[in-house]
């Protein structure tokens, strides 16, 4: 079965609400970066957790890139990024 992803984000933004999908990304954002910390200092699991966590993550930068309008203008400062990101590999 093929997921909808963009029709599933849209009716979360339906059924939630604009603020509340804003709240969830922010909340998403702290449980990855306290999943990082916990792994830093060797309580973390490097499988599940982390991932899961990050899968949650990237189902709401999906949301807010839709909230805002945002999926070209991301991708043009992603590839911008990227490209400095190149050139800086390239000097070391």
């Amino acid at each position: 079965m093929k997921l909808e992803t963009e029709a599933i984000y849209k009716k979360a933004l339906i059924k939630w609400g604009i603020d509340t999908q804003i709240l969830m990304a922010a909340e998403e954002l702290g449980e990855l970066q306290h999943e990082c910390f916990k792994i830093l200092r060797g309580k973390g699991d490097k499988t599940d957790s982390l991932a899961e966590e990050i899968a949650d993550v990237e189902i709401m930068l999906a949301q807010l890139k839709i909230i805002f309008d945002f999926k070209r203008k991301v991708a043009r400062f992603k590839h911008q990024k990227l490209l400095n990101l190149q050139e800086l590999l390239r000097e070391t």
